[in-house]
């Protein structure tokens, strides 16, 4: 399914949608992925004689470039690619005001449009690769996380956030419908039922994209290795990371 019409739609809406759906806890999760990144960037500059800023950054599945920019407030060089246009240019106008003012002094991140199956990127050519909501979108994840692999220098770390479901039961009970009904009931009203069929799929993409352990499984059978999970907000959200192994 080509997902960038659907994105394209709903570009000018998506920041306040995300916001106010998860009660902004949305900023909170994107802040502790740049967190994770840092420390990665950290780690390899000093290993490697670099700069914290001279570390390559891949923000795939960018959108609006909300991770891109906390990943780039953190001094990190960030190339943010997404196959939407709309999205992306919603992200072109937010950095560029961003960076007016107090962001300056950091490196501004950089927005390409690009699809995840074929990414324009040489062998080995960034250190840490980022997703941020993203990966249940891909047409192709196979491909895509093959592609990622490739691009990956040996020893990088992939970082992605994505939703997962609450793991007690009691929450779980409490969250299911609210998820379920009450989203895409307040997407349609906000947009007098025009985006309900654009936040019916996002509901169904969430359902079906594997959670915890399964999707670190297919992180695996990719050829990551060290793959696992963080749960945040009760398993809401969950942070993924795994390795591309050293070269022998």
């Amino acid at each position: 399914m080509d997902t960038a019409p659907i994105f394209n739609k709903i570009s000018d809406k998506y920041d306040r949608f995300n916001h106010l759906f998860s009660l902004n806890i949305d900023k909170k999760w994107r802040r502790q992925c740049a967190k994770a990144a840092f420390l990665q960037a950290s780690r390899v500059a000093s290993l490697s004689g670099r700069q914290v800023s001279d570390i390559k950054v891949l923000d795939l599945a960018c959108g609006t470039g909300d991770l891109s920019i906390e990943l780039a407030k953190r001094g990190l060089n960030v190339t943010g690619v997404d196959i939407s246009e709309g999205m992306l240019e919603v992200g072109r106008r937010k950095i560029d005001r961003l960076w007016q003012g107090k962001n300056s002094k950091y490196p501004k991140p950089v927005l390409e449009k690009g699809d995840g199956a074929d990414l324009p990127f040489g062998d080995a050519s960034v250190d840490i690769v980022t997703i941020g909501y993203g990966i249940r979108n891909f047409n192709d994840r196979p491909t895509s996380l093959s592609q990622i692999l490739r691009v990956l220098s040996p020893g990088g770390v992939l970082l992605i956030l994505e939703f997962g479901q609450p793991r007690n039961r009691f929450v779980r009970a409490a969250y299911k419908p609210y998820f379920r009904y009450m989203i895409p009931g307040m997407a349609s009203a906000l947009t007098k039922g025009k985006d309900k069929a654009e936040y019916k799929y996002f509901i169904k993409s969430v359902e079906n994209f594997p959670k915890f352990e399964k999707f670190c499984n297919e992180l695996s059978q990719a050829g990551f290795r060290q793959a696992e999970f963080k749960s945040q907000t009760f398993g809401i959200s969950v942070l993924y990371k795994a390795f591309k192994p050293m070269e022998k």
